[in-house]
């Protein structure tokens, strides 16, 4: 999570992240109880390999 989109951008290019698995989610500042934007990266289906069945235990 961060406020910075734009460094999360450069980082999610360097790692080879899509830009399109950004997404917007304000928080609320605890100090002042204000929303602040943030973003975060949505890791989840398509990013992660499939299953290994073979990792399972019995």
């Amino acid at each position: 999570m961060s406020t910075d989109r734009t460094r999360l951008l450069q980082y999610g290019d360097a790692v080879g992240i899509p830009a399109t698995r950004l997404q917007y989610k304000p928080l609320r500042d605890p100090r002042t109880a204000e929303r602040r934007d943030a973003w975060h990266w949505d890791l989840g289906g398509p990013v992660y390999p499939p299953l290994d069945e073979r990792l399972l235990s019995d």
